[in-house]
């Protein structure tokens, strides 16, 4: 037994990894309705397992997918590639899993494990570097699992910006021990990661407090960091020019993106209304306070009714609040001042609604203006820095028990700290029997730790601590579990009842800005009818303005199938238009089944048709015209036209023609394929400089 100690507890060891998947494979079980299919992903994280998996398919077929024809009608793609960080290269592990056959659905699955897994693991490293022993490192890396940081994966979707976060402040760490090329490398890919999203500013504002507060706790660190770094920067000139180069790259996307938000070619109406800046992913400041921690009220049931838990809200296992209870008479050191500083600064921004921080940050900072989903600074770091704190605090509540000759005072407390936390749990409503089974078990962990020698009271502690954490986590998310069956049972039902037969409007997010019109002007029903033909050939092509009684026009033309299509005037010319009054009165809305019309080949950005017409007609095609599409008639460059105020239309020749359409410029496509191959070549690098320089080897 005491090898097996000795071996965990040794810096020098390599088994901590795999006391490292203990809790993790506890933690799979929490949650193996999630794993196994039978529960599904909720709200947020719906959409971006769909917009992961439709990026990673196409890319497995070698097509970089820069326009989304499934999203309304079709809309450019760069939005959900900038929210899913699509130079990633750990996204390469869902196009491997799919290349030896794995479904779409496990790969994702599996690639969102492994990335909760490698959060956990970087907080580990930053808990050990910290508080330098892995006791506390591994008891902050069970309440951080366990914590409704698991639950929030299946929830929304802002894991895929806290891996690179988390792991950015371990290579700080590691590079303010030692400068080295891995540590500096990690972050800069980490920093690169973070800017490919559309949303880095939570990650600037979470530095950026960190580091004005560290400049204030830790100043003669500080300035032994910045002339380390500056030192190393010197030493390694070339290796530091390609970093920067590295981190330039990395803002190209971002940039071409905010540059096509303002191009009105997009919108986002239930983000930016109320925004005073044009781009259109700019957040009015009411949709902001509608985001804060207080009005979603995740904190409602920390204490009791877990057996209601909802996704969302706001759960860590009660060890948490008995080490802080039992750590009040602690005592306090720079690194418990510095983390609550930190929380408390990042509180005063997050609760919008009760402070004025916020409002005056969003009116004078202009990055605040993008901010929408502002409690997630919950999540990214206060939640992380509480746990850090708490185990800060346990080590001095420990230290001073171990330094102190009188035990049995310290017992009595301890004692009584747990009897007064039972005392408060019994006066609140619904607590599970796993919470007072985690009581017991801490208090036994306490019993034991007072009895036994230190490295045995650590092992002890390991295993009992986190099976008070685990007994208590599966019965919370198992109540988790059969709230979410009952919410899929009863939507099933309703179904089958035929409840809400009629059709309503479509809820708009991120839609083309002329799809919206339609969509907010159409009858539904006739919208959606007029939708089903994928491409319909008009012998008439009339003019528009921009007035409502056109639209009442159109709805008659789509509901009728009339045979005339429209185009706005001021985009088009009398000779893009024509009246033929011996034309059939309705247009054709299946040319492919009539013989005139066949598709060769089509992905996420191409059209490759054949056309066979006895005489000259109007070709619309229903999905979304936008300006970056290029339209060829046989090889030769032709006009393509926005018709039917949203939709693709061109003017094909009688005769056999090929017809070609494609989203974007080669180059833009090269453009992505390099960055891509540049990230998984920076991220292939940094292990291989990791391996060679054993940069992940303890610190504790």
């Amino acid at each position: 037994m005491k090898a097996l100690i000795d071996k965990i507890f040794n810096p020098s060891s390599r088994v901590e990894f795999f006391f490292l998947a203990i809790p993790f494979v506890l933690w799979v079980y929490c949650f193996l309705n999630f794993f196994t299919g039978h529960l599904s992903f909720q709200a947020d994280a719906i959409s971006y397992a769909d917009h992961i998996g439709f990026y990673t398919d196409n890319l497995s077929k070698g097509v970089f997918p820069l326009w989304d024809p499934t999203w309304y009608n079709g809309a450019p793609n760069d939005f959900f590639l900038r929210r899913i960080g699509d130079v990633n290269p750990l996204l390469f592990l869902i196009v491997s899993l799919k290349w030896i056959g794995v479904s779409s659905a496990t790969a994702y699955i599996i690639f969102l494990g492994v990335y909760y897994f490698l959060a956990g693991w970087a907080f580990y490293l930053i808990a050990r570097f910290l508080l330098a022993d892995r006791f506390y490192a591994f008891m902050a890396y069970i309440l951080f699992l366990f914590s409704s940081w698991g639950s929030e994966i299946f929830y929304n979707y802002i894991i895929i910006i806290f891996v690179p976060i988390i792991w950015f402040f371990y290579f700080l760490l590691s590079f303010s021990r030692e400068p080295k090329k891995s540590s500096f490398l990690g972050m800069c890919l980490c920093v690169g990661l973070v800017v490919t999203t559309y949303i880095p500013f939570f990650f600037a504002i979470i530095v950026t407090i960190f580091t004005f507060l560290f400049g204030l706790f830790y100043g003669r660190e500080f300035i032994a960091f910045l002339k380390h770094g500056l030192g190393f920067l010197g030493k390694n000139r070339i290796f530091a020019a390609l970093c920067i180069i590295f981190l330039l790259a990395s803002c190209v996307p971002a940039l071409m993106f905010y540059k096509e938000s303002k191009s009105g070619e997009f919108v986002l109406p239930n983000r930016h209304s109320g925004a005073d800046t044009s781009s259109a992913v700019a957040v009015g400041l009411e949709n902001v306070s509608s985001g804060d921690i207080i009005s979603h009220g995740y904190f409602d049931r920390i204490f009791d009714d877990h057996a209601h838990i909802d996704m969302g809200d706001i759960y860590i296992p009660y060890i948490f609040f008995l080490i802080l209870l039992a750590a009040a008479v602690g005592r306090v050191n720079k690194l418990i001042f510095f983390l609550l500083f930190n929380i408390l600064a990042l509180s005063l921004i997050t609760i919008t609604s009760a402070a004025g921080v916020h409002r005056f940050l969003y009116e004078h900072i202009i990055f605040f203006k993008f901010i929408r989903n502002i409690y997630y600074f919950f999540w990214l770091a206060m939640l992380p820095m509480v746990i850090l704190l708490s185990m800060t605090a346990f080590k001095s509540l420990l230290t001073a028990i171990d330094n102190s000759s009188k035990k049995t005072v310290w017992l009595i407390y301890i004692m009584a700290c747990h009897l007064i936390f039972a005392v408060f749990l019994f006066r609140h409503q619904g607590v599970l029997m796993g919470a007072w089974a985690a009581i017991f078990i801490s208090l036994i962990y306490f019993l034991i730790y007072f009895i036994c020698e230190k490295k045995s009271s650590y092992a002890a502690g390991f295993f009992l601590l986190l099976l008070a954490v685990f007994i208590q986590s599966v019965q919370v998310y198992h109540s988790l579990d059969n709230k979410l069956f009952q919410a899929e049972r009863d939507a099933v039902h309703a179904q089958q009842m035929g409840q809400n037969p009629k059709k309503e409007r479509l809820s708009l997010y991120y839609v083309s800005s002329w799809f919206a019109i339609l969509v907010n002007y159409i009858d539904p029903k006739v919208l959606d009818d007029y939708r089903q033909h994928q491409f319909i050939l008009y012998d008439n092509v009339a003019p528009y303005g921009d007035n409502p009684e056109f639209l009442k026009a159109l709805q008659a033309s789509m509901a009728s199938n009339i045979n005339i299509a429209f185009l706005p005037r001021s985009e088009s010319a009398p000779q893009d238009w024509k009246s033929d009054q011996e034309a059939a009165s309705q247009a054709e809305l299946d040319p492919v089944s009539a013989g005139e019309l066949s598709i060769v080949r089509r992905d996420a950005n191409t059209w490759v048709l054949k056309a066979h017409l006895p005489n000259s007609r109007f070709l619309v095609i229903n999905d979304n015209y936008n300006s970056g599409w290029h339209a060829f008639i046989n090889g030769h460059p032709c006009r393509l036209f926005r018709a039917n105020v949203s939709f693709k239309g061109l003017w094909v020749p009688s005769g056999e023609s090929s017809i070609v359409l494609r989203f974007a410029s080669p180059q833009r496509y090269l453009l992505h394929f390099a960055l891509t191959a540049f990230f998984a070549g920076i991220f292939l690098y940094l292990l291989m400089l990791l391996r060679k320089e054993k940069r992940l080897g303890p610190y504790a």
